[in-house]
């Protein structure tokens, strides 16, 4: 044996932990030569480090019964009562730790040993009727395991009894794991087991007295692992999990609470014996444990549920490596962090091989509590997550020996705590007739069913590498065939299309309702017939000067009757027309006209002079409409097909000029039909036109009612930036249907006077170009229950819109889904490899159907990676759009929004490319580096911040501002310039964008000296500022957007001064 033990000791860490590992799996014990030693005090000692890690868990919530181990025996047969007590008696005397309670002493918690007993409590229930003695015993069963025990005071160990009758009990015995754990359950049950069996024959206890105690293992721990010992233990594992992340991102189905919660439930699945076969004989092929195989396994379903290459699990380790403790009862146990790298998408062989190394690693470096490691690692700490990680994974093998008591046939009984210690945690049993998948999961993040998925998953992996255990880890089958045909009959959205481009469409209704009001705007309006003719006579004249399909005609106009005739013209010409904002910066302009390679410009003579010097010309409405109207008031011929540019529509772009999305009239009828199916507009609605050209929602918000024979009331931009003269244009004019970014709906809401009898007339509210929060949701149903409120999500690239969600009940949602795919529309999820994700599991939203646009002007490189082939359909050249947005299934079939996967965010409406204001801020002089981010205000409104690192001099918040109102929009301008002396960074190297602060308006770069109010008129106006943009301090010389003002928030103050002052502003 001398001899043995020398040549284990000379094993190198890695050989020696991989023996441990075949010996667990064997159930075979591996113990060193060293020996622990009782300590002097036998009344107390200091507690271990993972009794201390309990302890501190238990002081966070006093009541939670997470860390109770409840056991429950069914006896049948004569029993000897009084045996049985004597023998859990001796149990608990014989064991010092079950005597245990804890106290803190000048900050050192100590375990305090007494000579109380712990008497076996007896319930007899045998009076009672069967059915009511059966729920009874269930009752008292369940309220056993889930009571909290006082650590402070003890017991930490209850024995109880329910006598059922003569030949039939229940016996319970409940323990905190802050004194035992699964090997003590073994020790517990075998010594009872002899106990019991020498005190019914009469004989005394057949033990031998234990050399140690639980405590003198405490005190020799917390003396041994000091110094070189931990320092050596200590620096494998600061290297091994440098860089690590916080929390695993796990697509949980309800939101994290802020305080983590330990309300759990099981959930379990036995794999197929012949699977379980199969693994055990892979692993010997590769030459790794069954353990290694099944946490291989797990991890690529980690990787695949969230997106991940860095997966970090916890995995309970018995600790028990000394001959001296084996025989103890106590929490041994301690967890090791398991890291498993599965970058560069690798094999199920690659990733067995480095789940091996990472593995044996960890079993050689084992002595660290993991308490002592999180001690000395110092993870950002947070409430809401336990630290380091979140999900544990274990393989149990079946005991060596079964529980027995002389003259009883015992069974087990099923208890729960109804608690869940982590996020999730996957038990694997190792039994003889194979595998049994347990899943622990916390009930506050997620629901049964998608427990049950995972679990179904975890199987689908593991039968396909052992299959084949040569595939990538992204070509390993989740979806079962009925949950791909789910996803199929999701996408089953076929329907008619109406033939004919958008202007046919609009001829069509003019000879239908030739003398109906088409357009209004203010006291001017337009029949049908009359915005025909005046369509017509421009689109004539738009041919003489040689537009035809696929030429580009830019319009700068404000909105107007001009602006209708002008769009219809254009596309009666044939070609496609480019909006451009009377706003925009005179660069932005120039770039679109140039970019787009437009040969004419429609605008108004009073714009003419903001507008750059351009080579286009230049047509006025408004001047040049007496020449205009001496050409036939006839409809064109042999105009556009309907896969012809209808319109090309320029968003923000990452390289800091916009891009032009260029898009088939096919694509907005498909929109324009799916929605005159899906909501069909009745006898006497109105609709309004009050969006930008320039914003796809125009779209549908001109033509959607227009070639229906609904008549368009026209709404000035400046009426629309003030929310009361806005309701009052829409009450006047008796406005039907409504279509808001959900920001401006909220303003609208916070009238709140009256605000239901002025739009009484209100059938429907579309909601589209940001998230729709649940509040807003539920103050507009509060406000407007005969309305419908509709979700509507897209973009550009999709004709606007691809899915639709009717808003009945806001009760229960934590968001309000995105809906599912509208007509002619498929929509998948998928992941990085183009794989389906699995409802519930997001990835990014791809669109296919018939509302794809053509891709992005005069970028190929742009249009090819955006636009990619559809591997899921057998149309030739049948295309996919990749969002760039994250999205999941619900089990309903309707599509949850989740956020980007890059840096393009929509602020009240608007998509923007964060990396166009970064490029513009960077070629400011005085600008070395800039960070933009939209960060929710207190509104939970998106506000774009400014992070600048200035190259020498800090510039000014209002010079910064400056240079960009040169370049760019409005709704494109930060709040708040913040300056700092460098970025913060994630382990990679890259910016950590989640850590840069907060605004503060001492970091704000301001322009001049704070200058308080001075007379009574500032000082009001000053305190309707500080309201609006809730903040404190505002200046004479402040300037209303560096404070994080927007044109929305300008449209609280409008109606706020007016009351004030009693005065119209202009």
């Amino acid at each position: 044996m001398d001899e043995l033990n020398k040549r284990i000791s000379n094993l190198s860490p890695a050989k020696r932990a991989l023996l441990e590992l075949r010996l667990k799996e064997s159930g075979a014990r591996l113990t060193t030569t060293e020996t622990i030693t009782r300590r002097a005090d036998r009344g107390s000692a200091q507690a271990s480090f993972s009794q201390q890690r309990l302890w501190f868990l238990h002081q966070l919530e006093l009541n939670d019964p997470s860390y109770n181990v409840p056991r429950a025996i069914r006896l049948t047969g004569a029993l000897d009562v009084a045996a049985l007590g004597r023998a859990l008696a001796e149990i608990v005397q014989r064991h010092d730790v079950f005597r245990t309670h804890f106290v803190n002493v000048d900050g050192l918690l100590q375990q305090i040993v007494t000579s109380d007993d712990i008497p076996l409590t007896v319930t007899d229930l045998s009076n009672l009727p069967r059915s009511e003695r059966k729920s009874q015993t269930e009752q008292l069963v369940a309220a056993e395991a889930t009571l909290p025990f006082d650590l402070t005071h003890g017991p930490v160990m209850r024995t109880s009894l329910l006598r059922l009758g003569e030949q039939e009990h229940v016996l319970l015995l409940t323990s905190h794991h802050i004194v035992s754990d699964a090997w003590s359950a073994e020790i517990l049950f075998r010594e009872l087991g002899a106990l019991y069996d020498a005190f019914v024959s009469g004989r005394p206890s057949p033990l031998a007295p234990l050399p140690i105690q639980y405590a003198d293992f405490a005190e020799w721990q917390r003396e041994w692992l000091q110094g070189a010992v931990l320092e050596e233990q200590l620096a494998y594992w600061k290297k091994q999990l440098a860089g690590v992340n916080d929390v695993l991102a796990l697509p949980t189905d309800h939101p994290r609470p802020p305080v983590q919660t330990f309300r759990g439930a099981y959930k379990s699945l036995t794999l197929p014996g012949m699977l379980s076969e199969q693994i055990a004989e892979l692993s010997r092929r590769e030459g790794v444990t069954t353990f290694m195989t099944l946490l291989a396994a797990f991890a690529a379903l980690l990787a695949r549920y969230t997106g991940e290459e860095d997966i970090v699990v916890g995995s309970p380790i018995a600790g028990r490596n000394r001959q001296e403790i084996e025989g103890l009862i106590g929490f041994f146990v301690n967890t090791l962090v398991l890291r498993a790298d599965l970058s560069g998408n690798p094999s199920f062989t690659e990733l067995l091989k480095r789940v091996r190394e990472v593995a044996l690693e960890a079993y050689a470096h084992q002595e660290v509590p993991f308490e002592k490691l999180v001690e000395e690692l110092e993870p950002e700490r947070s409430l809401g997550h336990s630290p380091l990680f979140q999900v544990m994974f274990a393989l149990h093998h079946a005991a060596q020996a079964k529980f027995s008591l002389r003259g009883l046939t015992l069974e087990q009984i099923k208890t729960e705590t109804n608690t869940s210690k982590f996020d999730l945690s996957l038990f694997v049993a190792d039994e003889a007739d194979g595998l049994t998948c347990i899943a622990e999961y916390n009930t506050d993040l997620f629901d049964e069913a998608t427990i049950e998925r995972l679990l179904g998953h975890y199987q689908r992996v593991l039968e396909a590498v052992v299959a084949n255990a040569e595939q990538r880890i992204s070509e390993l089958p989740l979806l079962t065939v009925d949950q791909r045909e789910q996803v199929v009959e999701w996408n089953n959205t076929g329907a008619e299309i109406p033939q004919g481009t958008i202007d046919d469409l609009f001829e069509a209704q003019v000879e239908r309702t030739p003398k109906a009001v088409a357009v209004k705007f203010g006291d001017r309006q337009l029949t049908y017939e009359e915005l025909n003719s005046r369509a017509n006579q421009l689109a004539h004249h738009l041919r003489r000067l040689g537009v035809e399909p696929e030429g580009c005609v830019a319009i700068c106009v404000e909105r107007s009757l001009e602006m209708i005739v002008g769009l219809i013209a254009i596309l009666k010409a044939g070609g496609a027309y480019v909006p451009l904002e009377p706003a925009y910066p005179s660069e932005r302009i120039s770039f679109i006209l140039e970019d787009s390679q437009a040969r004419l410009l429609l605008t108004q003579e009073h714009l003419t002079h903001s507008l750059p010097v351009a080579n286009v010309q230049t047509i006025c409405l408004d001047r040049d409409w007496q020449e205009i109207a001496r050409e036939s008031s006839e409809n064109p011929t042999e105009g556009a097909a309907a896969t012809n540019s209808a319109h090309l529509i320029y968003t923000s772009g990452s390289t800091g000029q916009p891009k032009g999305v260029l898009s088939a009239h096919r694509a907005s009828v498909n929109r324009f039909s799916w929605m005159w199916e899906q909501y069909p507009f009745a006898t006497g609605e109105v609709c309004c036109q009050k969006t930008a050209l320039s914003f796809v929602d125009s779209i549908w918000e001109i033509f959607g009612p227009l070639l229906q024979g609904v008549p368009l009331v026209i709404i000035p931009d400046d009426t629309v930036k003030d929310p009361q003269r806005f309701v009052a244009a829409l009450s006047v004019n008796k406005v039907t249907r409504l279509v808001l970014v959900p920001s401006l709906l909220r303003v609208i809401l916070e009238i709140g006077e009256d605000l239901a009898r002025q739009l009484s007339d209100l059938r429907y509210c579309v909601c589209s170009g940001e998230t729709l929060p649940v509040d807003l949701a539920t103050a507009f149903r509060e406000q407007f229950p005969q309305a419908n409120l509709i979700n509507l999500y897209g973009s550009s690239e999709v004709a606007a819109d691809v899915t639709c969600y009717e808003v009945r009940n806001t009760d229960g949602l934590a968001t309000i889904p995105i809906g599912r795919p509208i007509g002619n529309t498929k929509i998948y999820i998928l992941d990085s490899h183009l794989q389906p994700a699995p409802v519930g599991v997001p990835g990014e939203i791809y669109v296919g159907g018939e509302g794809l646009a053509r891709g992005y002007l005069n970028r190929e490189e742009l249009t090819a990676e955006k636009f990619v082939a559809d591997p899921f359909s057998r149309q030739s050249g049948a295309r996919l759009f990749r969002t760039g947005d994250i999205g999941r299934y619900l089990t309903d079939g309707n599509i949850e929004y989740r956020g980007r996967r890059d840096n393009q965010v929509k602020v009240r409406g608007f998509r923007i490319e964060l990396g166009e204001i970064e490029a513009q801020l960077a070629s400011q002089p005085q600008v070395q580096q800039a960070v933009v981010i939209a960060r929710d205000d207190e509104r939970g409104e998106k506000q774009l911040l400014a992070y600048v690192i200035p190259a020498g001099k800090a510039p000014a918040s209002n010079e910064l501002r400056a240079h960009l109102r040169r370049k760019l929009p409005d709704h494109m301008i930060p709040a708040a310039f913040i300056l700092l002396d460098e970025l913060p960074l994630t382990a990679s190297g890259k910016v950590n964008r989640l850590a840069l602060p907060p605004p503060d308006r001492k970091q704000l770069v301001a322009g001049e000296d704070f200058v308080a109010p001075r007379t009574q008129t500032e000082e009001i106006l000053a305190s309707v500022w500080a309201d609006v943009l809730d903040t404190a301090d505002v200046g004479v010389n402040d300037d209303f957007f560096a404070l994080g003002g927007h044109s929305l928030l300008l449209a609280r103050i409008a109606p706020r001064i007016r009351e004030t002052f009693q005065l119209e502003l202009p």
